[in-house]
């Protein structure tokens, strides 16, 4: 009897669903099987899509209690809450690298003056040429699907001030823009003047400070008056399609009581922005927070004003006030990824996740007494080693 091969939909349909560890060792079954497990863009967008849909998981950066040498490690948690993998990546990746942002599965690192893409699952990396990044730029990394291309956006601040009368608040601000596409391997600068009157404001809380939805990346950032000389937080937002930047007014969400201390986190819920609003009250040693969803977003241009109003945000739901420090960092699923602060003396912390529909909070006690960084993640093969095939 004549052996009948499977139709070439029907074998994507089923290797799409196959572990990325497998489908590398199946490059060697056959030249067929490698043209489309290696050389299929195709086949490379199913398979991510259905990763992301179906298997999403948790990445943890683990960064050492002190700046010391350490080896660049990750660990991976599954949707049962359980450790997956663990991955150490020294041979490939230097030591004290950070991720800076995640975006498909593929990682954005940092070291030093340095910047690379790394896919975790098939341990791929390429170096980013770069020059004289300092440690106030701003870096995100997104997607652009009218491209079916990756970039890296550097956003360069400057100091316009004398040493002796600077105020980083002031006088730091946005000096040039340019954009890395990993599909040409080269950077271009493009037009800043929407941002020369900002100041970009990461989290000390979260190494990263930049989120990325399909075709857009965003930061949060704050910009001085001239006239009242007062300080207004917004949000930054780059559509990586048309290379544009537009500015977002944040919700407009009542004063809290003056003994309190707020901050944004920004996050993203269902591919679309997100912003946590934390409210911390040190003399009851408690905390509450707002997850607020931004609806309908298009970008639009409005002569160098803020482009979409309050009204533009949803609140989803509210949580706590809790009898402890915690504080969100990312969505995972339908899941809060919380650092629980301890014991603030000693600024020891624990990873958790927090359900707001049972209420329950999940330590992650398998974890050790570092400083974790969490990334959603999806495995795939897109490739990062060479200029992507078109």
């Amino acid at each position: 009897m004549e052996k009948e091969d499977l139709p070439l939909d029907v074998m994507i349909n089923i290797l799409k669903r196959v572990p990325v560890k497998s489908l590398i060792r199946f490059k060697c079954v056959s030249k067929e099987w490698l043209n489309i497990l290696e050389r299929s863009p195709f086949f490379i967008k199913q398979q991510l899509e259905h990763s992301a849909a179906n298997n999403a998981l948790l990445l943890l950066q683990r960064i050492p209690p002190q700046p010391r040498p350490e080896h660049f490690s990750t660990s991976i948690i599954g949707p049962h809450h359980d450790l997956i993998h663990e991955s150490h990546l020294s041979h490939i990746v230097f030591p004290n690298a950070l991720i800076l942002a995640s975006c498909n599965g593929l990682l954005c690192l940092r070291h030093n003056t340095a910047l690379s893409i790394l896919n975790p699952a098939t341990r791929q990396i390429r170096q980013v040429p770069i020059a004289n990044l300092l440690d106030f730029d701003h870096v995100g990394f997104g997607f652009s699907p009218l491209a079916d291309d990756y970039k890296i956006v550097r956003i360069s601040m400057r100091l316009f001030a004398p040493d002796d009368q600077v105020d980083l608040l002031h006088d730091v601000r946005v000096d040039r823009v340019e954009v890395y596409s990993l599909g040409s391997g080269s950077w271009r600068e493009i037009d800043a003047a929407k941002l020369q009157r900002s100041c970009n404001v990461s989290s000390s809380m979260n190494i990263s400070s930049s989120v990325a939805i399909t075709g857009t990346i965003f930061w949060l950032a704050t910009m001085t008056s001239s006239a009242s000389n007062a300080y207004s937080e917004f949000v930054v937002s780059f559509d990586t399609d048309r290379d544009l930047f537009t500015l977002l007014n944040g919700p407009r969400i009542p004063h809290s009581p003056s003994h309190s201390l707020n901050s944004n986190i920004l996050a993203v819920c269902n591919d679309k922005l997100a912003m946590f609003r934390h409210n911390l009250v040190f003399e009851s040693y408690s905390c509450s927070f707002d997850l607020w969803v931004l609806e309908d977003f298009h970008g639009h241009d409005h002569n160098n004003t803020c482009d979409v109003s309050g009204e533009s945000w949803v609140k989803m739901y509210s949580v706590g006030p809790f009898s402890r420090i915690l504080f969100p960092l990312s969505l995972w699923g339908d899941e809060i990824v919380c650092r629980d602060h301890t014991d603030l003396r000693t600024h020891e912390t624990v990873l958790a996740l927090f359900n707001p529909l049972s209420k329950q909070l999940k330590k992650l006690s398998f974890l050790d007494k570092f400083f974790y960084v969490p990334f959603t993640y999806s495995e795939n093969l897109v490739p990062v080693s060479n200029p992507l095939h078109r």
